[in-house]
């Protein structure tokens, strides 16, 4: 009896982990010379822009991110102050726009992101080195991607993704590594 419970539980375990897995099938998906695997629920649909490539991923009718492909900033948080000086931040500390800080050692803080929403780390994909930004915390930031230089023509090439999940984080760090460069 315990070996036919138990061979029970091992097939309700397989079934379950073939059901999530079925759900997570990978489409490949070409960007100028950049390739990459999505899951098959999501879109990947081109923007209008002028003078870059910008495409939107989609799940559903949500846009859960984007593709930004030729001249892009690599991430910045530079919406925010560290100062020591009290005055200056009793005057910014009520800015809707400039977020503002006191701090014993303003340049150690500053320097360090000490105030920043994301944790931003380096990374090797593909032979290329990548910026990847997490968020600290999962209902603030983003999540993402940055590469300096992809061609000939040192065009640039980011994914941002804004829709803020454990679930969303796992499957963009999987995402990120399938990122292949053709020369």
């Amino acid at each position: 009896m315990k070996t036919e419970a138990r061979f029970l539980l091992f097939l309700c375990f397989l079934m379950m982990m073939y059901s999530c897995c079925k759900d997570q099938e990978f489409v490949n998906h070409t960007i100028a010379n950049t390739s990459l695997s999505l899951p098959k629920s999501m879109v990947v649909k081109k923007e209008r822009t002028e003078d870059s490539q910008v495409y939107s991923i989609n799940a559903g009718n949500k846009h859960i991110g984007y593709i930004y492909y030729g001249d892009y900033k690599p991430f910045v948080e530079d919406n925010y102050m560290v100062t020591v000086e009290p005055e200056i931040f009793e005057k910014f500390k009520n800015n809707r726009e400039l977020r503002a800080y006191f701090s014993d050692n303003s340049d150690r803080d500053y320097r360090n992101g000490i105030y920043n929403v994301n944790y931003y780390y380096y990374d090797t994909i593909n032979k290329h080195r990548a910026k990847i930004m997490m968020p600290k915390k999962m209902n603030k930031g983003f999540i993402g991607i940055h590469f300096d230089s992809v061609d000939i023509h040192q065009n640039k090439m980011a994914i941002i993704i804004n829709d803020l999940n454990e679930e969303n984080k796992e499957l963009f760090l999987k995402v990120f590594k399938t990122i292949k460069f053709n020369p």
